[in-house]
This record gives structure tokens, C-alpha cells and sequence, in this order.
């Protein structure tokens, strides 16, 4: 059991220092303009296809977000105590006095921006799922994959003192690696008390694992991505098209980060 030295998972101090995540779902839905993503380093994690040939230049990417470092992770709880806890924009007041913040704070607000995300519809195609555990995001991973094995893409340093939380220009390896599966399950953290993931199948797409080397200081890396082989439903305000510049059809890839799992 995790933190089975701690009573009650309110009690933990980090929900206080609540770190910020984007609203991706939320932004997904309503779109966003090229004069709000300014300035927004995530947009750099998206490109297209071509850019995983070997000896291509990345834009400037932040694998590890500093926030995080500082305040620390929502803490991942074990199923039986994230059932113990209300998740439901209707149950707001109880979310808030259980974890004593104050209704009219910047982290209520996220809390709430979280909760109705979670509920707003799926997309077309889509399924979709708000694992408030480990256990739930692995039951769900299996439902929707029919598979009993799974192999998780993310991103890994290779030199482990190369931890800092920088920014870097990579330059791709060669030797990138296509997994043979078509569909995989994506979970994004959010911004929550304790760890919340918004989990979703994803069908037409391609998974790699690309070896990145920093050309700064010559870190080196692996890292997931996902390249989306039908985006003909997708909002054309999204991040994701806006910032390659590119509209709904045309496929579009990322890499997956500390906080784009």
C-alpha cells in the first residue's frame, strides 16, 4: 500500500502547493488562439512525422518541469483510500473542506476546472476515463487494450546526473524505434490534491521511442512519442494543430513529457 504510514491523505501537506497543469481537456474542447499559446514552451513537444528522421533538430523542450521538482507531486494513492474521497463538481464544498482550501483560491478554482472536465462529453471516437488510482488506471488500460501485458512509453534519462530542469535543443538518433501496436492508452496528470490522470484510448496512431542527444551539453535521452494518424475530427483551435501549423487531417506527432504521459 503507498503511504501506509500516513492516516489520512488530506493530511499530506503537498495539496496545499498545489502545482498548475494545463486544462488540456477543457482547452481541447473550447480551442485556443496563437496569442494565448505564446510564450508556451508545451507547444514545442508537437511536430510533424518527418521530424523523427534522424540527425533532425528539436525545438527547445523542458522533459522535466521545475515546478514539479519544487512542489512536488500530487501523491498516487492506492484505490481503497481515493474511493474514500468525493470526485464529483456536486460535491465541490465537500472536496474543498476535506482538504482545507479555501473556496475562493486559485487551487479551489483548478479543483473545480478539473472536476467539470471530467465530466463534459467524450470526444467523437474517443473513451475515456478519470483513474484517481493506480489500480483504475491499470484496470483501464486492460479493458480497453484486452491485454494482460503493457509497456509503458515515456521518457528516460540516460545520463542520470543529467537531471537538471532545463531547456535543450535535441538532435534525433538513429535507430528510432516503431512499436507494432495501433492503439495505445494515454493518461495526462491533473491538477488535483492527489494524483488524478485523464486516461484515453487512442486508435490510428504510432508509438516510437526515439534516442535525443542535447546538443548544449550532449545529454542524452529516450524518449515516447506518439504520432496521431487521423485527426480529421479534431478541433482546428487546438494546440496540437495551432502550433505546427497544420488544420484537422493531417497527422501530427508528440513527444511524451513529465507532464504529457
Amino acid at each position: 500500500m503507498l503511504h501506509s504510514d500516513i492516516e489520512d491523505p488530506s493530511q499530506r501537506k503537498h495539496v496545499r502547493t498545489l502545482p498548475v497543469l494545463s486544462d488540456k481537456y477543457y482547452y481541447y474542447k473550447v480551442g485556443t488562439t496563437l496569442d494565448q499559446l505564446e510564450g508556451n514552451s508545451e507547444t514545442n513537444f508537437f511536430f510533424l512525422k518527418k521530424s523523427l528522421k534522424p540527425g533532425s533538430k528539436t525545438k527547445k523542450l523542458d522533459f522535466v518541469k521545475k515546478v514539479h521538482l519544487t512542489n512536488g507531486w500530487p501523491t498516487l494513492l492506492p484505490c481503497r483510500e481515493a474511493q474514500g474521497f468525493p470526485f464529483s463538481s456536486s460535491k465541490l464544498a465537500d472536496v474543498l473542506k476535506r482538504f482545507s482550501l479555501d473556496p475562493n483560491s486559485a487551487i479551489a478554482s483548478t479543483v473545480k476546472q478539473t472536476l467539470e472536465d471530467c465530466e463534459m462529453e467524450a470526444n467523437k471516437g474517443e473513451t475515456k476515463y478519470w483513474a484517481t488510482s493506480l489500480e483504475s488506471m491499470v484496470d483501464f488500460a486492460v479493458s480497453q487494450l484486452k491485454i494482460n501485458y503493457l509497456q509503458l512509453l515515456t521518457y528516460s534519462f540516460v545520463n542520470k546526473e543529467e537531471r537538471e530542469p532545463k531547456s535543450r535543443v535535441y538532435t534525433v538518433q538513429p535507430g528510432v524505434v516503431e512499436l507494432p501496436s495501433s492503439q495505445a492508452v494515454v493518461c495526462h496528470i491533473q491538477s488535483y490534491p492527489y494524483a488524478v490522470f485523464h486516461c484515453h484510448k487512442t486508435v490510428k496512431t504510432k508509438s516510437y521511442i526515439v534516442t535525443l542527444v542535447a546538443e548544449e551539453d550532449g545529454s542524452r535521452m529516450s524518449a515516447g512519442a506518439v504520432c496521431h494518424t487521423d485527426t480529421s475530427s479534431w478541433n482546428a483551435n487546438h494546440t496540437s494543430m495551432l502550433a505546427p501549423g497544420i488544420k484537422p487531417g493531417t497527422p501530427v506527432c508528440h513527444f511524451l513529457s513529465m507532464w504529457r504521459s
